[in-house]
């Protein structure tokens, strides 16, 4: 089967990883509740009669570890080899004459964003907001693609506003176009399959086409097609495909924003996105994440634990990596062979990541993606005393005027070395594989 959002929703359902909603729900606020809801119950929500005529909603498609497995067709601690073994060889995206994206059509005075259910997500948010649209663009000079996700608030039936800047790959690229007073083509695809979704927020070199980053992740050519109104080929089975242009020189308030660390970002000036074509599938599914949930750290998670992953082995055994609940803050379970490596692994790991700003080293035996396990380790095996490793006054996450992510804690919650049979944590046989249910049967 293709690799696209419904064949994706299809692997949900047989794994029953997926809620249906078949009551009618309005986007504004409704929506986000519920898609909170599903989240506490580790499932993707698909609402199958939105307010807004004619599409579903899907939320929550990455709504666990086991669901990365399931994509990548591994054990959830072993999805970051998957990730790190498959995006050594990325593979070109391959040009077709249509698909499904294609099926409706609408140009110039047809295209109505209002049409769409773009969600309102939070009390304070300035209105609805696009936030899983991956963004295509080109480099004027060079022609090379660039894909990225950026929020786009509904502004008119055919303008967004769009948040980006330097040093961010689309920033640099628009800011080559606006020099020269050329107005930046760009496509949305919204309802892409979670690969592609991955690919776009990897951090990669300048040049580096996402869509080959996809291709390596499903193992096959991504299909793509030309679009309507500008000169950008997008994926040929998304969902939807916004086209248009990034105004050059043109600034409108934008925001506010409930963003990923659960705070406001506040009003300020950002670009504008001026829509000339919609198209997009028969009985369209529209996709939204909701920023600090969950999807939204697995999201952004899985390529920066595979830099963690590949700097960490070079200073210890790593048995595996999370970066959830929140990619500033980082646990790996290691196989200790001597005292201070813990250090090491920690120190490697903020090396390569800077964004991160504390890091728990545990061993193999405690559960990095449960962080009930994580603290029992941190209060019963680490040594306040000799276990930390801080590092002040360095880079951090970039937005905080209040210097709050400008340093860096290192944190060894390992069992002493050699006393392995002192720290042999209990077991209860059959506990795993017993199920309560069975035993409140008639």
């Amino acid at each position: 089967m293709h690799k696209d959002l419904r064949s994706c929703i299809e692997l949900l359902k047989s794994a029953d990883r997926l809620i249906t909603v078949k009551k009618q729900v309005d986007p504004r606020f409704e929506v986000p509740a519920l898609m909170r809801a599903a989240e506490k119950a580790g499932k993707a929500v698909l609402f199958e009669n939105v307010s807004k005529p004619g599409f579903r909603i899907i939320n929550n498609i990455l709504s666990s570890r086991e669901v990365l497995a399931l994509l990548f067709e591994t054990s959830p601690e072993k999805v970051v080899n998957e990730w790190i073994d498959r995006v050594k060889n990325p593979i070109p995206p391959e040009l077709v004459s249509s698909g499904p994206v294609k099926d409706i059509v609408r140009k110039g005075s047809e295209v109505n964003l209002n049409d769409l259910p773009i969600v309102t997500h939070c009390s304070k948010d300035a209105g609805p907001f696009v936030t899983a649209g991956c963004v295509v663009a080109k480099d004027l000079d060079t022609g090379i693609r660039n894909v990225s996700i950026n929020r786009m608030q509904l502004k008119d039936r055919d303008k967004l506003g769009i948040r980006m800047m330097p040093p961010q790959h689309l920033g640099l690229i628009h800011e080559k176009w606006e020099k020269r007073g050329k107005n930046l083509e760009v496509a949305v695809a919204i309802g892409a399959h979670p690969f592609e979704l991955m690919a776009a927020t990897t951090p990669v070199a300048y040049g580096v086409d996402e869509f080959g980053i996809a291709g390596s992740l499903r193992r096959e050519p991504l299909k793509v097609v030309k679009c309507e109104t500008v000169d950008l080929e997008v994926p040929a089975a998304a969902e939807i495909i916004l086209e248009g242009e990034v105004l050059a020189g043109v600034r409108e308030p934008e925001g506010p924003f409930g963003d990923f660390m659960q705070y406001y970002v506040p009003v300020m000036d950002n670009h504008v996105f001026k829509v000339k074509a919609v198209t997009h599938r028969k009985d369209p599914i529209y996709q939204t994440i909701q920023a600090s949930s969950l999807e939204d750290t697995y999201l952004l998670a899985l390529s920066r634990e595979a830099k963690i992953h590949e700097a960490v082995s070079k200073a210890a055994e790593v048995h595996a990596i999370s970066l959830a609940p929140t990619i500033l803050a980082c646990a790996i379970s290691i196989k200790k062979r001597f005292e201070g490596e813990p250090k090491n692994a920690a120190a490697a790991a903020f090396g390569v990541y800077p964004w991160l700003k504390y890091c728990v080293v545990v061993d193999h035996d405690v559960n990095v993606f449960d962080m009930n396990d994580v603290w029992w380790a941190m209060a019963t095996r680490s040594r306040p005393d000799k276990g930390l490793l801080l590092i002040p006054h360095a880079l951090g996450f970039p937005r905080d005027p209040f210097e709050i992510h400008q340093s860096k804690l290192g944190i060894d919650a390992t069992a002493p070395l050699n006393q392995w049979e002192e720290f042999e944590r209990k077991t209860v046989p059959g506990a795993d594989l017993i199920r309560l249910e069975d035993y409140l049967l008639p």
